[in-house]
């Protein structure tokens, strides 16, 4: 897909210098260079706080407590009939 949208940001210009050689080192645009490394850290921090893992019997635990949840506490209740006034 082609790029259309543009992000612009400050730099110090010895910054610059330094990323515009090693941009040249490795042979891509300074874009590229920068771009890459920056997706990559954004994709991973994306997908770490948007999938939850766990093992088989986590998740088979999950089930079984959806399909047969606990009796509420009494502080629970407390809680909801707490929440519930606030609403009003």
């Amino acid at each position: 897909m082609p790029a259309t949208e543009r992000l612009e940001v400050r730099i110090d210009p010895e910054d610059k210098a330094v990323l515009t050689k090693a941009a040249a080192l490795a042979g891509v645009k300074l874009s590229t260079f920068v771009m890459a490394p920056a997706l990559k850290r954004a994709r991973r921090l994306v997908r770490d706080t948007e999938q939850i893992v766990t093992t088989k019997r986590g998740f088979q635990d999950l089930l079984d407590s959806l399909e047969n949840p606990p009796e509420p506490t009494k502080a629970l209740i407390a809680a909801m009939r707490k929440h519930k006034a606030a609403d009003l």
